[in-house]
């Protein structure tokens, strides 16, 4: 595997994390916010969003140790920066 094909498989794995977590941000504030039990409905569909994430993640890239780094820190950041908002939104309610 070349250095592209790499570059190429490490950015669809960063742009699909990204693309989910905005979806489900925007189904958070639209559907989910000031509702009841917001927080767990808001976990039960991120879960469901991670799971599917690393099974299209690990089908896509090569199995190797930096690969493996790659999506443990791409989890950790997007997890960071989905719960942050979304924590934040649900102390004001």
């Amino acid at each position: 595997m070349n250095f592209f094909d790499s570059f190429f498989d490490s950015f669809i794995v960063i742009s699909s994390i990204a693309v989910l977590n905005i979806i489900v941000f925007v189904i958070f504030k639209k559907y989910l916010y000031g509702k009841e039990n917001a927080g767990m409905k808001f976990l039960t569909i991120n879960i469901a969003k991670d799971l599917l994430w690393i099974v299209i993640s690990l089908l896509i890239i090569e199995k190797n140790k930096a690969n493996f780094l790659l999506i443990i820190v791409c989890f950790i950041v997007a997890s960071v920066t989905i719960y942050t908002p979304i924590i934040k939104h649900i102390n004001k309610s």
